[in-house]
């Protein structure tokens, strides 16, 4: 399925949600958090690692993008909405994680295994942030 196919589910769910203050957030919103610590990453890479390392700091700037959507999403989320989203967080960044283990399968024991598997969490990373903004949008306004 498409990325494109889930904004109306997500429009549909937001719709069914009714917004609150955001001071009724007792549910901190999920933060992605990495399992690797980020390599440095020049002005200039060269090498496959210096690239793995860029790889991972992009990776990291799109995650902090989710984050603050996500604090924004369960802000506008009914209490009874919140723990659902939550969980469906938590879903979702296991799916991330071993979609890119398979995509990044066929390095397997080579350099490049790294580097493909930082650059398929930056296209998942990026394609849940137009989800997360399509789902803000569709939420009513607190």
């Amino acid at each position: 399925m498409r990325p494109t196919r889930l904004l109306p589910a997500a429009c549909a769910l937001a719709l069914s949600v009714v917004a609150l203050p955001a001071a009724a957030s007792p549910t901190p919103a999920p933060t992605v958090r990495e399992s690797f610590t980020p390599l440095p990453c020049p002005s200039r890479p060269r090498t496959t690692r210096q690239i793995e390392g860029c790889a991972e700091h992009r990776v990291l700037a799109t995650d902090r993008t989710i984050d603050a959507l996500n604090t924004k999403v369960v802000r506008k989320l009914r209490p009874a909405a919140r723990a659902g989203f939550v969980s469906s967080n938590a879903a979702w960044v296991s799916y991330r994680d071993e979609a890119c283990a398979a995509a990044a399968s066929p390095y397997t024991g080579g350099s490049l295994q790294p580097v493909a598997y930082a650059n398929c969490l930056v296209a998942i990373d990026r394609s849940h942030v137009g989800e997360l903004r399509g789902l803000l949008v569709a939420l009513p306004a607190g």
